[in-house]
């Protein structure tokens, strides 16, 4: 293993101005709908084109694909001249794994995911929404056209694709984002708030538009985050009948109330377009997420120059306040980092002439803790000339003096391609976090590894799912791969996350894979050691009216309190002492008498750390 390259600090910034003002809008809800009760075509058709990219007869694809041709003209693959490098950390701990949303006559799968503090599990892909339990079992599954069908755009014209879903631990509640048709008259954001924690019960619906400003645009390639009190969407608008490489115009931010969304309220929005420096638009904004526990009002976004064979420039970019906050501003910095990103070469695959595609170099992760962001992209390895992994931390981000530390992460074997990363826990300098991606290679197929970091070192890398396939569907010697992966932190459950990904799997199709992936030096204190064998804590329906029932695992027969407390810490009332059994127990209670707000309930058993879980009563 080799990870090529070193830390390198740098202090290199200068500001670039101020953006313009947004552009408000106020969205109507659509519809109240559960998706439970919304009718699947039995059928669940799909159409996927099989043809060979004519990638040079056709100029508006070929942008792309004459940047990687470069790029491994003047970087070939070589075995590099630095001695192996093994991980000097203890590696990631691999808790569970299991097969999701498999193959679907759709390429590529863009898999996403996002988890409850109850463990529910909810992975998107391009055609599928499906939720999981943490042993892999299925409990729900529609497609992403029947998930979004009270959202109302139904027919020919109106095909859902790259969907991203996000958990609000604050709330306990979901939030999903489903493109709908790349052409300037059909292009909608559907964005769905759930009311509850229940990721297959009631959902608010609304309709974001996808050309905005009327031109000959359309929506592409979502990213979002959420702060503590709004919902972040970045995208790209694309010229209608030009390629997403050189139809490109303008990368917007969508800032919206996300109490609104969960109240089924109209949204207070604001859009921003004014993302260049010096005349050439920023692509590809990515906001920041969070690492241990959500933030805000302020949001951070980073991008870098991601076609450019070589390049230095990174772009930081944040919005200040809230909706309608007086001082709310869209400020921009350009960094200049010590080593250099590139454009990647695309992943060879095992044994036979076919590649997968790893993209650009844009960046595909990024998280805000401890004063830091780190973040990661895919980039060509100029060692070896192999796609690698480009990972930095930013410190003193709140005082804007940054100071850098950057590194590509590669071995002379294979290709890496679509990270994602996620806080897992503090260490001496910083934030410890789980990098994962996925790998490919002349002697491996496609599949996903991951590596744990902490302090300015690295665990070995680590196989997370081998493939036991090549990717094998396009009539083309490029397969697509990614476009992206999931990862998130279990918030009540320091220290560990959930990450998806793609693999091959034995028909020569696409898999997604599912796992749990734990920091090795084991940062959890909120549960008991043997937390993995017992279901979590679920308190449900919340909000609730009336009824509330709590499922809840007791260890050993003992001493039960529950305990009813209000926003302000204030004990109101215990509501039940007795004898709990060992075992799965379900308790009740009815809220009826509860003025509307937020409330939390405190499980205590003797000997036992107390539970504390929030409801809402409307």
């Amino acid at each position: 293993m080799k990870y090529i390259g070193s830390f390198l600090c740098m202090v290199v910034w200068m500001t670039f101005g101020y953006g313009q003002s947004p552009m408000p809008f106020q969205i109507e809800k659509t519809a109240t709908a559960s998706v439970k009760d919304q009718v699947e075509n039995y059928w669940q058709a799909s159409m996927l084109s099989l043809e060979i990219k004519d990638y040079m007869g056709n100029p508006d694809k070929r942008f792309l694909f004459e940047q990687k041709q470069a790029a491994s003209a003047k970087y070939p693959r070589k075995k590099s001249s630095l001695p192996d490098k093994g991980g000097t950390l203890p590696n990631p701990i691999i808790q569970k794994g299991f097969d999701a949303n498999p193959f679907s006559n759709s390429v590529p799968l863009d898999n996403y995911l996002a988890v409850s503090d109850s463990n529910r599990i909810v992975s998107v892909t391009n055609l599928l929404y499906r939720v999981y339990s943490p042993d892999g079992t299925n409990l729900f599954t529609k497609t992403l056209g029947a998930f979004c069908a009270p959202a109302g755009l139904s027919g020919i014209n109106n095909g859902k694709f790259d969907p991203k879903v996000i958990y609000d631990p604050d709330e306990d509640r979901f939030i999903a984002v489903v493109l709908n048709a790349s052409t300037a008259a059909y292009s909608k954001i559907v964005v769905a708030f759930s009311q509850t924690n229940d990721p297959t019960g009631v959902w608010n619906f609304y309709v974001l538009p996808g050309n905005p400003y009327n031109d000959t645009t359309w929506f592409d390639y979502p990213a979002i985050n959420i702060t503590k009190n709004e919902l972040f969407i970045t995208g790209n608008q694309v010229r209608e009948s030009v390629s997403w490489q050189s139809g490109f115009k303008q990368t917007v931010i969508w800032q919206i109330r996300k109490k609104d969304g969960y109240e089924g309220n109209t949204l207070q929005t604001n859009l921003w377009n004014d993302t260049e420096f010096n005349g050439r638009r920023i692509r590809n904004l990515h906001p920041v997420k969070w690492g241990e526990s959500i933030q805000g009002p302020n949001q951070y976004f980073i991008s870098n120059r991601n076609f450019d064979i070589q390049n230095d420039t990174l772009f930081f970019l944040e919005i200040n306040d809230t909706i309608g906050a007086p001082g709310l501003a869209f400020s921009k910095q350009v960094i200049h980092l010590d080593k250099k990103y590139g454009v990647p070469p695309n992943g060879k695959q095992k044994d036979i002439n076919r590649y997968v595609a790893t993209n650009d170099g844009r960046i595909l992760a990024a998280f805000y803790q401890n004063d830091q962001i780190q973040f990661a992209s895919t980039s060509i390895d100029t060692a070896n000339g192999r796609s690698g992994i480009y990972f930095g931390i930013i410190s003193g981000v709140q005082n804007q003096i940054f100071n850098l530390q950057t590194q590509i992460i590669s071995v002379d074997t294979l290709d890496f391609g679509y990270p994602n990363l996620s806080w897992v826990g503090d260490g001496a300098t910083g934030s410890q976090s789980i990098l994962s991606f996925e790998h490919s290679g002349e002697n491996r197929y496609p599949g996903m590894s991951a590596l744990f970091y902490a302090d300015q070192a690295f665990s070995d890398i680590i196989t997370i799912k081998e493939g036991v396939g090549n990717l094998v569907v396009l009539a083309d010697t490029v397969e697509r791969w990614g476009d992206y992966s999931g990862s998130q932190p279990i918030y009540n459950r320091n220290g560990k996350i959930w990450i998806c990904g793609t693999y091959g799997n034995g028909g020569n199709r696409h898999q997604t894979w599912v796992a749990q992936l734990d920091n090795p030096y084991g940062t959890e204190t909120a549960l008991p050691a043997n937390t993995d064998q017992v279901t979590p804590p679920l308190l449900y329906p919340n909000p609730s009216q009336d009824m509330v029932y709590l499922q809840v695992t007791i260890p050993i027969k003992g001493k039960v309190n529950v305990s009813l407390m209000d926003m302000n810490g204030r004990v109101l009332d215990v509501i039940f002492m007795g004898i709990s059994k060992a075992g799965l127990n379900q308790f009740s209670f009815n809220a009826a008498s509860l003025s509307s707000g937020v409330y939390f309930l405190i499980f205590e058993q003797e000997g036992q750390k107390p539970v504390q879980l929030k409801f809402i009563k409307p």
